[in-house]
């Protein structure tokens, strides 16, 4: 089997590596990153062989994700699976729907770590799945690579992964940028929960400022979380005065 990744980011090349041994991984990226795919023993491609493969990644920006869609839309052969990997998925899964025809398979998917979290290892980590137009012998497949991962397989749709990923995801980013701009650093006292705000501010300033502008601007639930985040914050203080 052959599976190609658009998209060789930081996400783009943990993907390429946890799913080498499973099938012959061909990765294409906008800007020339040869010399890390032969590094990491997968094979540089152009747009068009990366279109070939059974099983095609999108793992660029959400920003850019819509505009790639419908650039392989012509390139993609019938009976491919593609599949994206963004943190938001109710825009994602309409963009797979409108662009790709019926003749080619889709699942909007999100896993839901990323190099940081991942790097003691996959084990318990959660992979969620959209499934859109998927026969259910593709999908066996997609879950038994998942589950020789050791992740765990959460099934849903777009809307119901939005809604709670507005909380459990970019209300954390949130968070934690909110920390960064207000200067969190390390204490000579500190404590168990300060280490733990430490430890959410490290982990999403590792990330793009466009992936945190992206998760906050592409999920329609988050504008509304924000504001009752703030609100409940407002209303705390204000138990304080």
């Amino acid at each position: 089997m052959t599976i190609g990744i658009i998209g060789f980011s930081r996400f783009g090349q943990l993907l390429a590596k946890i799913l080498k041994p499973y099938a012959e991984v061909h990765i294409y990226n906008r800007s020339d990153k040869s010399k890390q795919a032969e590094e990491l023993g997968v094979k540089w491609s152009n747009l068009e062989g990366v279109c070939q493969c059974d099983w095609i990644f999108v793992a660029v920006a959400i920003s850019a994700t819509e505009k790639i869609i419908k650039k392989i839309t012509p390139l993609v052969k019938k009976g491919t699976l593609v599949m994206d990997v963004c943190s938001v998925k109710v825009l994602p899964a309409k963009w797979l729907q409108a662009y790709l025809p019926q003749e080619i398979e889709i699942m909007a998917t999100h896993p839901m770590f990323g190099p940081d979290s991942a790097k003691n290892g996959l084990k318990g980590l959660q992979w969620v799945l959209c499934p859109l137009r998927i026969s259910d012998q593709t999908l066996n497949k997609v879950t038994q690579i998942l589950n020789k991962l050791e992740l765990e397989i959460i099934e849903t749709t777009p809307e119901d992964h939005d809604q709670q990923t507005a909380i459990s995801l970019a209300l954390v980013h949130f968070i934690g940028r909110g920390l960064e701009e207000f200067g969190l650093q390390k204490q000579k006292i500190s404590s168990l929960g300060f280490d733990r705000l430490l430890k959410v501010n490290e982990t999403v300033t590792n990330d793009s400022w466009q992936l945190f502008l992206d998760m906050q601007q592409y999920n329609p639930y988050t504008k509304k979380m924000r504001k009752r985040f703030i609100e409940a914050l407002k209303k705390v203080n204000k138990k304080i005065k």
